[in-house]
């Protein structure tokens, strides 16, 4: 990494000057020119921001529209918020929680969100900054920078392990997409595509082990398991089901276990998230880890990053889950990935 000298000598500034813009000093005050200049040639030069407590902090404003009881219920959310923060501090990012994007002052640095969002709402948030980000979705890659799992690459390796072992036909049990301009649910989820177009293109696909629903709760996963019960005679199930969410797999379980459909034997799972309470139902649920804190790190250094060198190019950071095998899909080879 360059030195403060060196983007100095390049800038043709004092490393005094340098050292202080750099490292955030509260009391320094220098032109939008000069600014500018040291930001881009510093950028130019590779040099990263390190990670300070000192000086002024970067005040980012953070949305998070999650309900309240879907937070509760899946600790994924949870973690998340909790690692944000932690994050956040480490990088001189002060986060601040906004009950609506109307409570947002103008004076902010950046700002972060997560959950589900109107074109009303995203509009807003475009105004509020330049320096925008969201984690765990995006809604428009076009105006806003993201950090979130990569859906794509789970769902077509959780359907590429069903088929290694044996377990065709495959099923999906998924919540809709919430549509809040609408008001409806039931539009595409990203793994109800990824899942249909990976099956169609190895024409295995077959709309009868298709059940979507509304939440990704435990309650909606209930309903969705009551629904294959009612649907499929224990002779007609799917050799395998990939389901969305670790709290819709708990719901499914719950319902297949009173109307004693046994998994893995009658119907494998394969779920998603890996939350604590994965490995405690019956059977335990075969799962994709997806490392909260891993996420929340991505977003911090990404929005610090744009803060710091006021980057307009929007960017998309995938980051990728590890496979838990565990009861509800034992046909794995690769036992060291157990726990």
């Amino acid at each position: 990494m360059p030195t403060i000298r060196e983007i100095a000598a390049k800038a043709g500034y004092s490393p005094a000057t340098v050292s202080r813009l750099l490292n955030n000093d509260p009391s320094f005050s220098i032109s939008d020119h000069a600014r500018k200049k040291i930001l881009q040639t510093a950028q130019n030069l590779n040099y990263e921001q390190p990670n300070t407590t000192h000086g002024l902090a970067y005040q980012v404003a953070t949305i998070f529209a999650v309900q309240p009881k879907q937070e509760l219920e899946d600790i994924y959310f949870s973690n998340l918020r909790q690692s944000l923060v932690e994050h956040g501090k480490q990088a001189n990012l002060k986060l601040t929680f906004y009950p609506d994007i109307d409570h947002i002052p103008h004076d902010i640095d950046g700002v972060m969100a997560v959950g589900e969002f109107d074109s009303d709402a995203l509009h807003k948030l475009r105004q509020l900054t330049p320096h925008r980000i969201f984690v765990d979705s995006n809604p428009d890659p076009h105006h806003f920078n993201s950090v979130q799992p990569n859906l794509q690459a789970i769902t077509e390796q959780a359907i590429d392990q069903l088929i290694a072992a044996g377990d065709t036909p495959i099923g999906l049990i998924n919540g809709g997409y919430w549509n809040k301009d609408q008001q409806v649910t039931h539009q595409q989820d990203p793994r109800q595509k990824y899942f249909e177009s990976r099956l169609r293109e190895l024409q295995l696909f077959d709309s009868r082990f298709l059940f979507i629903g509304g939440e990704f709760s435990v309650a909606s996963g209930y309903r969705l398991g009551q629904q294959v019960v009612q649907s499929l005679s224990k002779q007609a199930l799917p050799k395998g089901f990939l389901v969305g969410s670790d709290p819709l797999a708990v719901g499914v379980l719950q319902a297949f276990n009173e109307n004693k459909i046994t998994v893995p034997t009658d119907t494998a799972i394969i779920s998603i998230n890996d939350i604590d309470i994965a490995r405690y139902v019956s059977p335990p649920l075969t799962t994709f880890h997806i490392d909260t804190d891993d996420l929340a790190a991505q977003a911090i250094t990404t929005l610090k990053d744009t803060i710091i060198f006021d980057r307009s190019q929007k960017r998309m950071v995938l980051v990728d889950a590890k496979l838990i095998y565990r009861k509800s899909f034992p046909n794995c080879k690769n036992k060291l990935a157990t726990r």
